[in-house]
């Protein structure tokens, strides 16, 4: 934990201050955060299209408020920037999903729906590749494995 000095009075003297987190403690609440989401860690056979966009924007949100927590490298700022990026392209994606009930995953274990499918897809391999990245930048463990769909 580092300290911020936010400001000096003058003639008497007196600093005041505020605890700042590090990066890695930043990034390690985000991972505890990004660990509980569903739409990310839990390969369920059926979603419901609203609360999948209730989930992203949650998570985009937060990612939002991790970036405005520290001074991040430019590399974590881009890993960051890149998941906010895919929650906005997977909420563009479900637009064009007509489903507004429940979407199941078919025999073959894929999304019945294509474009769902294939939004679910890309959202989940831009999260893992880019955890997989603050992972080894922080040496810090995302404890949930993210589904690889096929």
């Amino acid at each position: 934990m580092g300290i911020r000095i936010t400001g000096i009075d003058v003639p008497f003297g007196g600093i005041s201050w505020e605890y700042t987190e590090t990066e890695k403690q930043a990034i390690q609440k985000l991972f505890f955060f990004l660990e509980s989401k569903r739409l990310l860690t839990n390969p369920i056979e059926m979603e419901i299209k609203q609360w999948c966009i209730e989930s992203a924007l949650e998570i985009k949100r937060r990612l939002v408020d991790t970036l405005s927590e520290c001074d991040f490298s430019k590399d974590t700022i881009g890993c960051i920037r890149s998941m906010i990026g895919a929650c906005n392209d997977f909420l563009d994606r479900l637009d064009t999903v007509k489903e507004t009930g429940i979407i199941f995953k078919n025999e073959k274990g894929d999304w019945a729906n294509s474009a769902f499918s294939s939004a679910m897809k890309q959202f989940r391999n831009v999260f893992r590749e880019n955890i997989n990245l603050l992972s080894s930048v922080y040496g810090i463990t995302f404890t949930k494995t993210i589904p690889t769909e096929y």
